[in-house]
């Protein structure tokens, strides 16, 4: 019961700040894939702030799935985005993932590659109406 607890606790250290208030600002989840017995999972040290920055005509609307992994070295690698975005806004995404370092996922002591899962969810945006 302990343990789960631990785990519950790094979990929640490990969530994404809530941007800056900004309508456009997405808001940020993160959450582990499965772990092994004995792994520790990765924790979060920093990012830069405000979140992925978009272009003016970058765009990303709804929930956007994001799969990467976190190093050995506590680096962000091979990120995959999953939603309603335009290739600058994913690559606006990718930027920002790269900022971030992660103190390393750990099993029996030795750091480990892990894979990761995280959410960003910006405003639904609309098609203009027709006349």
């Amino acid at each position: 019961m302990k343990r789960v607890f631990q785990v519950a606790v790094l979990l929640c250290a490990c969530a994404h700040e809530q941007p800056v208030a900004d309508d456009e600002a997405p808001i940020a989840k993160e959450q582990p894939a499965t772990f092994a017995e004995g792994t520790v999972p990765p924790v979060r040290k920093k990012c830069r702030r405000g979140g992925p920055r978009l272009g003016e005509r970058d765009r990303a609307s709804g929930r956007l799935v994001l799969d990467y992994v976190i190093t050995e070295e506590g680096k962000v690698r091979d990120v995959s985005v999953l939603g309603d975005a335009s290739a600058g806004a994913v690559k606006a995404i990718r930027a920002f993932l790269a900022t971030c370092s992660y103190q390393p996922a750990t099993q029996n002591g030795k750091p480990v590659a892990v894979k990761w899962k995280g959410e960003l969810s910006y405003p639904v945006t609309r098609a203009p109406a027709s006349q």
